[in-house]
């Protein structure tokens, strides 16, 4: 996104073909208007609903209940009001999630219908009713071609091998069947609730296979193996803080798993922080949240005119 005109530029890694996408202010402005969300937006590509060859742009932000959408040839428009977004995914063109007040698993796009401020997008599923959403996470991620629904028991003090339950999601059916998995083989997951993340131990062979890595509040890095459904703590001899000064220097090389585990929190890996090290920023690191804050107020929303390319 252009932080002076907050156009949105999507390029192709591969092809290096790029498509514009108009303005994203002047809806902004009309329906988020807090500045501070859009320094947490999420975004995603998905197939266009509008034209086979075309993509759409999917964003929503942290804390606030809108999601919009808009593809080269139409302007921003509001796919659902009424819905604060948690887990995401794309998967096969289109793009699901679960959300912080329901058991439900959600298509967000494209939208079952262009009515604007809908209470909540097309159910294609429900998350097994033994998982009460005040208790448990649900998460999406896309393994092996599979889309997997896992169900994580947060409450710190649980027994360890109850922690995770995985489904595959079958959207493809008509009921959305949910079929339960107890082995990844040799895939692992990285997951946390802002992306998730498959990859194949048998090419990372530093990585446990059968396992999912995660964090807890006081615990960076978790390693839980879903063989044995013990867990390891992977970051404790790596702390930098005791959460209110430095005990000790940044302990490098990093690791892959330390790569992959900020690469699913974006918040510290767009500002180049590495998330084991950052999870948590005491406020004796005064120079780094000086800087931190200095960046964000870069951010500028212009008043842009309300328009239409109509």
């Amino acid at each position: 996104m252009d932080k002076r005109t907050t156009e949105i530029r999507v390029l192709h890694p591969f092809t290096r073909v790029v498509v514009n996408l108009p303005p994203l202010a002047p809806l902004y402005h009309e329906v988020i208007r807090q500045k501070s969300s859009l320094l947490d937006m999420n975004a995603a590509v998905c197939s266009s609903a509008s034209s086979a060859t075309s993509i759409a742009v999917v964003v929503w932000f942290l804390y606030t209940n809108v999601v919009l959408g808009a593809d080269p040839n139409s302007d921003w428009e509001v796919l659902h009001g009424g819905l604060y977004v948690w887990s995401t995914l794309p998967f096969q063109g289109r793009l699901y999630a679960t959300s912080l007040c329901s058991r439900e698993i959600l298509q967000l796009y494209p939208p079952p219908t262009q009515e604007p401020f809908l209470e909540n997008s097309a159910v294609v599923g429900h998350v097994p009713y033994f998982a009460d959403r005040g208790y448990w996470d649900f998460l999406l991620v896309e393994s092996g071609g599979r889309m997997l629904l896992v169900i994580r028991h947060p409450a710190p003090g649980t027994n360890e091998s109850d922690w995770f339950r995985l489904y595959e999601v079958d959207v493809n059916s008509h009921h959305c069947r949910l079929i339960w998995v107890n082995s990844l083989g040799d895939r692992t997951l990285f997951l946390s609730g802002d992306r998730c993340l498959s990859v194949s131990a048998r090419d990372l062979p530093t990585l446990s296979s059968n396992s999912i890595y995660f964090s807890l509040p006081h615990d960076p890095i978790v390693m839980h193996s879903l063989q044995t459904g013990l867990s390891e703590q992977l970051a404790e001899s790596c702390k930098m803080h005791d959460r209110k000064d430095r005990i000790r220097p940044s302990v490098r090389p990093f690791t892959i798993v330390d790569h992959l585990m900020t690469y699913c929190h974006p918040r510290e890996w767009s500002k180049g922080l590495m998330f084991h090290e950052y999870q948590h920023i005491p406020e004796s690191f005064k120079e780094l949240l000086q800087n931190i804050r200095a960046q964000n107020k870069q951010l500028k929303i212009p008043r842009v005119a309300l328009h239409s390319r109509c």
